[in-house]
């Protein structure tokens, strides 16, 4: 199983204001692809309802996200990715990684393809509670 980190997550109660100062800070671009666009018009039922803008580095992806402290309540899960945000790794085997979680004692909640199409994405939290997505694409 191999892991790649992926994005880091920031939910802000001001979606605009937070995107325009790292983009102008550090010239980041605008992810415009359909696998990212279909997030913000594709909210059937999925206990999210507020905006994400998408922004790269041409490296590393940034999700800015307006804040919703209800996600965890809406999808029947502990682990609310959606309150202060995120870092995610991204996997090749979902499966085999909830497994070791399973070995090791560790809860995780499995939101199987929740936000993004195709994602398969795990949520937990880290000894000191922060927030750890770990996905598998094309699922």
């Amino acid at each position: 199983m191999k892991f790649k980190f992926h994005h880091l997550n920031l939910c802000t109660d001001n979606l605009p204001r937070l995107t325009k100062f790292y983009q102008r800070l550090f010239e980041l671009g605008t992810i415009r692809d359909e696998e990212h666009t279909r997030v913000n018009t594709e909210r059937s039922g999925n206990g999210y309802s507020g905006n994400v803008d998408f922004l790269t580095d041409g490296a590393i992806e940034f999700h800015w996200a307006e804040r919703d402290v209800d996600t965890g309540f809406k999808m029947k899960q502990f682990v609310n990715p959606m309150a202060k945000g995120h870092y995610c790794f991204r996997t090749d085997d979902i499966r085999g990684f909830m497994r070791r979680c399973d070995e090791l004692g560790i809860r995780y909640a499995d939101y199987g393809k929740w936000a993004i199409a195709g994602w398969h994405q795990v949520f937990l939290t880290d000894p000191d509670g922060n927030v750890v997505e770990i996905h598998q694409p094309n699922m």
